[in-house]
């Protein structure tokens, strides 16, 4: 089983890496955001959080992403590096996006009935999520993210300034 702690770290050291917990200015120009928590996106949770003391966000933090982003499905991925790398997506681009993207990794790999690429994750996502070497699951992983953020960048010109920094991102 997937461990939630693993995945935490791996996607907070994108977010914060210096666990700083700090009010920054973030996007759409206006927002800002507390280790990722983003005002414009999740308001509620962004104003909860901001009126914390720093030394007391952490937690808050950690309970939000295992709330709002972290599922059942994901927590039975039998590989650390695979979960940590699709909950990292699920922050980043979308639990569904993040799911459809996997399961184009995972039809790769796939010999027989392809995996329907919905965005959802079900049993038979997570048997074939588990069936797959870990390895070659997440170099696949990682080139359906990079493909993912170059369209995004070539039909969203303004999008192409993050592209970079998603590229590196989608790699680690």
């Amino acid at each position: 089983m997937a461990n939630w702690k693993v995945s935490f770290d791996w996607m907070m050291d994108s977010e914060d890496p210096n666990r700083a917990y700090k009010i920054v200015p973030d996007a759409p120009p206006g927002a800002f955001a507390i280790s990722g928590v983003n005002s414009a996106a999740f308001p509620q949770d962004f104003d909860a959080i901001s009126k914390m003391m720093i030394s007391e966000r952490g937690p808050a933090i950690e309970a939000f992403y295992q709330k709002n982003f972290w599922n059942p499905y994901a927590a039975q991925v039998t590989s650390d590096d695979v979960a940590k790398r699709w909950f990292d997506m699920a922050v980043n681009g979308g639990e569904r996006t993040s799911t459809r993207l996997l399961q184009q990794a995972v039809n790769s790999f796939h010999v027989g009935n392809p995996l329907a690429v919905d965005g959802g994750w079900g049993p038979n996502t997570l048997a074939a999520v588990n069936a797959v070497n870990s390895l070659t699951l997440v170099a696949a992983f990682q080139q359906t993210r990079c493909t993912h953020y170059e369209c995004i960048a070539a039909k969203n010109p303004a999008d192409a300034r993050y592209l970079a920094g998603w590229l590196a991102r989608a790699r680690k």
